[in-house]
C-alpha cells in the first residue's frame, strides 16, 4: 500500500549534467567535492550515462550525505523508502528526510508529511501530515495529488481514479 502510495507523489528527479563528465566528477568526488558526489550517486542510482548500480549509487550519495547535500540526504531517504538496493527501513528512511529538510530540501517536508499520513516509520499524526504538506506547498513544492483541508488541519488525497479520469 505504501509503495503505491507514495508513488503518486514521490520520484527521483533525472539530473542531466551536459558539462560534467564522469571521470571530471569522480576526480572532484576523490577530493571530497559533495556536489560532484551527489552527481556520480544521481548517475548510478537512475542509470543516467551509466549502469543502474544501487550500491555504487549508495555510497556516492553517503559521502555527499555525510557534507550535508540536501538532494543527496532526500534521495538516500528514497533508497530506505522503497528498499532500493537495500533492506526498506522507514527509520532510516524519515531520518535522512529530516536531514535533508533541516538543510532546506523542501520535497522532503512533502515526504515527511506523507510518511505521517500513512504512518510509515512514524506514528500516524494528521495534524503533522497537515503541517508538512502545508509548509512543502507554501515553500514552492507542486503537487495535484492533495488537498490541504485548513478547517480539520488534514490533507485530503485525491483517489487514483480521480486523477485516472483527468
Amino acid at each position: 500500500m505504501l509503495r503505491r502510495f507514495l508513488l503518486l507523489f514521490v520520484f527521483i528527479p533525472v539530473i542531466v549534467y551536459a558539462n560534467q563528465s564522469l571521470e571530471n566528477d569522480l576526480k572532484l568526488a576523490n577530493i571530497g567535492n559533495r556536489g560532484a558526489a551527489f552527481r556520480i550517486g544521481a548517475r548510478y542510482l537512475n542509470g543516467e550515462g551509466v549502469e543502474q548500480d544501487y550500491e555504487k549509487a549508495k555510497y556516492y550519495l553517503e559521502r555527499a550525505a555525510d557534507k550535508n547535500h540536501s538532494h543527496a540526504l532526500y534521495d538516500l531517504g528514497y533508497i530506505y523508502l522503497y528498499g532500493i538496493g537495500v533492506e526498506k527501513d522507514y527509520m532510516m528512511a524519515y531520518d535522512y528526510f529530516e536531514r535533508s529538510k533541516d538543510v532546506g530540501f523542501v520535497p522532503a517536508y512533502f515526504i515527511i508529511g506523507l510518511m505521517y499520513y500513512d504512518g510509515a516509520g512514524v506514528k500516524k499524526n494528521d495534524k503533522k501530515a497537515y503541517e508538512y504538506c502545508k509548509t512543502a506547498i507554501e515553500r514552492g513544492y507542486k503537487t495535484n495529488n492533495i488537498i490541504l483541508d485548513h478547517k480539520n488541519k488534514k490533507i485530503l488525497i485525491k483517489q487514483e481514479k480521480e486523477q485516472e479520469d483527468k
